[in-house]
C-alpha cells in the first residue's frame, strides 16, 4: 500500500511542477493559453486515485487479490507515465541552446 502512495504522491508534485515549465510558441499557431496544463494535470491526477483506491481496499482483504492489485500497479505506473507526457507535450516544451 505504501508503494502506491509513494508512487500518487511523487507523480502529482511532478504534475504540479511541470505547471512551471515554459510553453513553445509555434509561429504558424497562436500561443497556448498559460494554463494550458492545468487539465490534463487534474485529469490523470484524478484518474490515478482509482488504481491508488483499489490498491489501498485491497491491501487489507483477508483473500488474496495478486491479479487485482498486479493490475492496479500497472495501471497507476501507466497513468503516471502517459499524465506527465500529456502535462508536458500539452504546452509544447523548449529546449535551451547551448
Amino acid at each position: 500500500m505504501l508503494p502506491a502512495i509513494g508512487i500518487l504522491l511523487a507523480t502529482w508534485m511532478f504534475l504540479w511542477l511541470a505547471q512551471g515549465v515554459p510553453t513553445l510558441c509555434a509561429l504558424a499557431y497562436p500561443c497556448p493559453a498559460p494554463d494550458v496544463r492545468v487539465a490534463p494535470a487534474l485529469l490523470f491526477g484524478g484518474l490515478m486515485l482509482v488504481p491508488a483506491a483499489v490498491l489501498v481496499v485491497t491491501a487489507s482483504a483477508r483473500r488474496p487479490f495478486d491479479g487485482v492489485r498486479s493490475l492496479a500497479y500497472v495501471v497507476l505506473v501507466a497513468l503516471a507515465v502517459v499524465g506527465l507526457g500529456a502535462v508536458l507535450f500539452s504546452g509544447g516544451f523548449a529546449v535551451p541552446t547551448f
